[in-house]
């Protein structure tokens, strides 16, 4: 294996889209074919909807309050090609702290690990200030990816992230990659946490009623083509490390 990619939620804030956004991250490697290692580290939301592990109940699971237990997410990423750990919100002091004393360049270079720190932003205020304090501890040693969830919302504009100036800092300086997760009708979306299904496979499912799987593809499939169409994989970034 020349290089594994660890997708890392990063952000304060909760209920902005982080866990939706690396199940539709998930749900695309998997119907490119790809072996996935899932991490549930938001274990007061394990097996609910709030939490990963509601659509990969054979996940592992870390208790990120211990220091050996946070060694263990890149450890896991080193021996899977891709790993994906959704972190709970407020868990930026464990987290932070945690690769402030351990996670350099050289040591991601030695374990032939690229981090992917995946944001959700909303059109509300205050959804994108936890991924500008993420990025300036993990600054260029990571990618960025940032969600623009459009949840329920009728407002367009993500405002806190393109307007302020933290947000053009922040972009000027790592350029994340983007995409944007649209709205899906609610009854759609209970119907797809309910099942416990990926998008993907609910979309094949006959018990459920066929204007509803085609509103979920829909709303995956736009995700998808934007992953794919962003050479997430090769995707330049300020300060890439060259892997050993």
């Amino acid at each position: 294996m020349l290089k594994s990619y660890l997708f890392m939620t990063i952000g304060a804030k909760g209920g902005t889209g982080k866990t939706t956004a690396m199940l539709l991250i998930a749900d695309w490697l998997l119907s490119k074919g790809k072996n996935i290692q899932v991490i549930e580290a938001d274990l007061e939301n394990s097996g609910k909807a709030g939490g990963i592990s509601h659509w990969f109940e054979d996940c592992l699971r870390v208790d990120i309050r211990s220091a050996r237990e946070c060694d263990m997410i890149l450890e896991t990423a080193a021996e899977n090609e891709y790993t994906l750990v959704d972190l709970p919100a407020n868990s930026g002091a464990e987290i932070k702290g945690w690769w402030k004393e351990l996670i350099t360049p050289q040591v991601l270079t030695e374990m032939k690990v690229e981090v992917i720190a995946v944001g959700s932003v909303t059109p509300y205020p205050g959804s994108a200030g936890g991924i500008f304090d993420w990025a300036a501890v993990f600054q260029d040693s990571c990618r960025y990816l940032v969600a623009k969830n459009m949840m329920h919302s009728k407002l367009a504009h993500f405002s806190d992230y393109f307007d302020s100036k933290a947000g053009q800092q922040f972009r000027k300086s790592y350029l994340p990659i983007e995409i944007k997760i649209s709205t899906l009708l609610q009854e759609a979306m209970q119907q797809l946490v309910k099942s416990g299904s990926r998008p993907s496979l609910l979309a094949h499912d006959n018990s459920v009623p066929i204007l509803l799987r085609q509103r979920v593809k829909n709303w995956f499939q736009s995700v998808f083509d934007q992953l794919e169409d962003s050479s997430i994989f090769s995707h330049p970034f300020k300060g890439d490390i060259p892997v050993a």
